[in-house]
């Protein structure tokens, strides 16, 4: 019994010791593949879908936005420059009566409901640099546009050209009246009784341009002083 014992001792003593840890379930964890489900993919495309949809919408907003801004400033740009040459040929009036094409003498300043013609200082270009020139221009509308003409003789012969330039268009409406002595108000210049002399000048020109997307423009502008 004491042999016996002393085997069993040793079989056990003999035994390696890690032996019984192999039976023993490993506590690290096993490593698995990653990867994404399709449904997990579909959800992932669907949100960039929408991502970038809503990206896209805001940029197109923005670029429409800069280009609505950038079409009405220049709009508003050529609304100013073409009442500030009408005010400028105003206020550069000249009273200088001229002659017409066939010797006909003409006021220096003409005009009735709807155009005016008048002889102006204006600037021009020669090989000798600027210089001021008097010449004649006429206001008018033509197909909703407005339109300036000059003349750079004023007593012209039938031969002579006139430089007509559109100024403005969208144009609706363009109305002159003409600011006599006593204040009163005409609708033509000049007027059908009281003043005879061609060289006389109203004492103020009202202007109202009614335009299509602006509104109505109105401007009262006083002439130079002119014989009376």
């Amino acid at each position: 019994m004491k042999l016996a014992r002393g085997h069993a001792s040793a079989g056990l003593e003999q035994r390696p010791a890690f032996a019984c840890l192999r039976a023993l379930p490993s506590s690290r964890p096993r490593t698995q593949n990653a990867g994404f489900t399709l449904i997990e993919l579909m959800v992932a495309i669907a949100v960039f879908a929408v991502a970038a949809t809503m990206a896209y919408s805001g940029l197109d907003l923005l670029l429409r936005s800069s280009a609505s801004l950038e079409q009405g400033a220049e709009r508003q740009r050529e609304i100013e420059l073409a009442v500030l040459a009408l005010e400028r040929d105003l206020r550069q009036a000249l009273a200088r009566p001229v002659r017409g094409p066939y010797g006909e003498e003409q006021s220096a300043f003409v005009g009735d409901a709807v155009a005016a013609e008048w002889t102006v200082l204006d600037l021009a270009s020669a090989r000798d640099g600027i210089h001021a020139q008097a010449t004649r221009v006429r206001w008018g509308l033509l197909d909703g546009a407005l339109w300036r003409a000059r003349e750079t003789v004023l007593d012209r012969s039938p031969r002579e050209t006139t430089r007509n330039r559109r100024v403005l268009g969208g144009v609706q409406r363009l109305a002159f009246r003409y600011v006599g002595g006593g204040r009163q108000r005409l609708d033509q210049w000049p007027p059908r009784t009281g003043i005879n002399a061609p060289e006389r000048l109203p004492r103020a020109v009202e202007v109202s341009i009614q335009l299509q997307d602006q509104g109505e423009i109105v401007r009262l502008v006083e002439l130079p002083e002119a014989p009376r």
